[in-house]
């Protein structure tokens, strides 16, 4: 008994916390040999596939998980491989809930249009996406948004896909403030909850006429450099990576920009978002791309130090930092940069 006690101590917690989830499908035109896939983030972090067949229009998925996460169903009516549906031109996906119970998808043609029944919180999803289109303008969205919180104060997805949806067209603090406390407390004080309210707090913390954020990260040969270090002169935060295809694009009007600013007071100061793995690529990158001033990054990815406390969401992104350490501007095209180097070095010519 005493061993069998000392295994049970033994056991992680988090594994007492897990729960079953169910996704039955039945729908019509899905038939054999099809073959469905789901994906998603056990615990939020380690992805995660598994895939059924599909017998007689129906499809079931069971699995645990610890709390609530996003998923992806998947359809290959080939029946193949995973690979398959890649090649499509039409993928029939359904972004879904993850969550403990039972959630059930009926319809006739496809997993895209099936309607969603059982976990109320997949019923709230398949009904808020239902009104927020994606062709609708942000005005739109944030008013259907607004009542739809009014009305569903506890919905999920009011939070998950209203508020970050509309933060990704126009993230205004006091908009996003008040949207957010009309939530429910239960629904404030999640993980993805106070997650949001932080990024409320560093939207605030990086408008124009804060003080930029202080931070220390090292550079290509592992020294550290705080942002404070560099006070004095008009410095532009460029956040980026290896991997980005529009920041590598974007290089070349920087390097311009850089070059003809540089002797007049601008320092650039690069924030990789490359992962743990990614150093050498990093600075192979640098190279490349023929970047010549400080490049920084604790190699922490998207969870890089800076690009939290900023609330980078994607890249290229921006901050220009006046000499008085306080952001001047941030999210600038490189033509809207041009124009406010432009403008600050020729009064400062005055």
């Amino acid at each position: 008994m005493k061993k069998f006690i000392l295994l049970l101590l033994m056991i992680p917690a988090f594994a007492f916390a897990q729960k079953q989830f169910v996704i039955i499908g039945r729908i019509k035109n899905i038939q054999y040999p099809a073959k469905v896939y789901l994906s998603y983030r056990r615990d939020g972090e380690k992805s995660n596939w598994d895939s059924t067949v599909v017998k007689n229009g129906e499809f079931k998925f069971k699995g645990n998980i610890a709390d609530t996460v996003n998923g992806t169903l998947y359809v290959n009516y080939i029946g193949n491989s995973l690979d398959d549906i890649w090649k499509k031109d039409n993928i029939d996906t359904k972004g879904l809930y993850i969550v403990a119970g039972t959630t059930i998808l009926s319809g006739d043609d496809s997993v895209r249009h099936a309607k969603v029944g059982g976990s109320q919180i997949n019923i709230d999803r398949y009904n808020f996406l239902r009104l927020a289109k994606p062709e609708i303008d942000y005005d739109k969205r944030r008013a259907l948004t607004e009542q739809f919180i009014k009305n569903n104060p506890d919905a999920y997805i009011g939070l998950d896909y209203g508020l970050y949806d509309i933060g990704r067209y126009n993230f205004n603090a006091d908009t996003m403030q008040i949207l957010f406390n009309m939530l429910s407390p239960h629904l404030r004080a999640t993980k993805q909850g106070t997650a949001f309210q932080s990024r409320i707090a560093a939207h605030r913390n990086t408008a124009s006429g804060a003080f930029a954020p202080e931070f220390t990260l090292p550079d290509t040969s592992g020294k550290p450099v705080s942002l404070s270090s560099l006070r004095g002169k008009y410095i532009l935060l460029d956040f980026w990576a290896s991997w980005c295809i529009p920041c590598r694009h974007n290089n070349p009007e920087i390097i311009k920009l850089y070059n003809q600013y540089k002797d007049r007071g601008l320092i650039i100061l690069g924030i990789s978002l490359d992962g743990s793995d990614g150093h050498n690529a990093w600075t192979k990158a640098i190279i490349q791309d023929n970047l010549k001033w400080l490049q920084l990054s604790d190699l922490k990815g998207w969870k890089s130090d800076a690009a939290l406390l900023y609330d980078v969401n994607s890249i290229p992104q921006n901050f220009l930092i006046g000499p008085d350490g306080k952001i001047v501007a941030q999210g600038l095209s490189n033509e809207s940069l041009e124009e406010k180097l432009t403008a600050i070095f020729k009064s400062e010519r005055q």
